[in-house]
């Protein structure tokens, strides 16, 4: 059994909560021209910008932690899919059906909320 030092746990996890938010952004973008009403459309465009904010934040932050001269860009867009360290529940897709996966969606934001209100309280 392999330990993880302090400072790579650290990156993991900040790379963890960057991933996060970058996979469920980019779900939530998906929607954008897609929502079953203008109000839901912009609502969730606006949290999946608020995502993207975060990723950049927290993937510049892995980026220094890392100290191996990778941006934002390179941790979000040119790492491989078993790289990536999100939950599985934030990158499933959207589906086909505007009203049945909205609210599909709706639920899924609500369960990431849920736990990330505690979580940066925490932090």
């Amino acid at each position: 059994m392999q330990v993880m030092s302090e400072a790579n746990a650290h990156l993991e996890y900040v790379t963890r909560l960057g991933d996060n938010a970058l996979i469920l952004g980019q779900r939530l973008a998906e929607w954008c021209g897609h929502g079953p009403a203008l109000e839901e459309d912009l609502a969730l465009t606006n949290m999946s910008l608020d995502l993207i904010g975060q990723a950049r934040l927290l993937l510049t932050h892995a980026g220094q932690l890392e100290g191996k001269g990778r941006d934002e860009d390179a941790l979000a867009y040119l790492r491989d899919e078993p790289q990536f360290r999100n939950w599985t529940l934030l990158e499933l897709p959207n589906g086909k059906a505007k009203h049945d996966d909205y609210a599909i969606t709706v639920a899924r934001n609500f369960l990431f909320s849920a736990l990330q209100v505690p979580l940066w309280e925490a932090l």
